[in-house]
């Protein structure tokens, strides 16, 4: 199998979760989390020291800024303004 470029595999990454929970995240909270923390810890254990303190020290922001993007992205479309001939 290729290897994915990385929009490819933050795709297939959320498309598993969201199938394996059957796209009720809030009722699997804990075990995505659990899921979540693993490979953000291999991720920063295969870092060297200086990366690792330096993506530990932005991680607060990041999942921060995520939280509001996601709340944008999640936000149901506002319906389209009626026009009148």
């Amino acid at each position: 199998m290729a290897m994915l470029d990385e929009q490819d595999l933050i795709d297939f990454i959320t498309k598993a979760a969201l199938l394996a929970c059957n796209a009720d995240a809030r009722a699997h909270k804990k075990a995505l989390w659990d899921s979540c923390i693993a490979i953000l810890a291999d991720c920063l254990r295969t870092s060297d020291e200086f990366t690792r303190e330096r993506l530990l020290h932005g991680l607060e922001d990041e999942l921060r800024g995520s939280i509001v993007q996601l709340d944008k992205l999640l936000k149901p479309p506002a319906p389209y303004p009626k026009t009148f001939n």
